[in-house]
């Protein structure tokens, strides 16, 4: 009754040497490139065009998107000249308005007082 039954093996041994074997061939198939096969690309096309054209939808899109804050980062350096020379030509305007309205005043008040076009001259001894 010394008979060997297959059942009472262990089979991580067995296991072992299939999982090698089993690596193996994968990485050979991999290598040899037996998974991509032209079936493949036959049966899977329509995904395949898809993820491409997604894909390059999503490049134009970003593509757009820089193009679009660029436009905005130079609009916006603009807009802040623009809005500086705004204030420069306002002080101006104001300072001519006030001017204008104390030469009224002085005038309607009848006071001989005029604004100096020239700067004073300093007479030296």
């Amino acid at each position: 009754m010394a008979t060997i039954n297959n059942k009472t093996r262990p089979r991580k041994k067995a296991s072992r040497s299939k999982g090698k074997t089993s690596n193996r061939h994968v990485i050979n198939v991999l290598r040899e490139g037996r998974p991509v096969s032209l079936d493949f690309f036959r049966r899977h096309a329509w995904l395949i065009l898809i993820a491409v054209v997604v894909v390059l939808a999503l490049i134009g899109q970003r593509y757009s998107n820089q193009d679009k804050r660029l436009q905005i980062k130079r609009l916006e350096h603009a807009l802040a000249t623009a809005e500086s020379e705004l204030v420069a030509q306002k002080a101006s305007y104001m300072s001519l308005i006030r001017e204008n309205e104390m030469r009224h005043l002085l005038r309607s008040h009848n006071i001989n007082l005029d604004y100096q076009e020239q700067p004073p001259y300093v007479l030296s001894e």
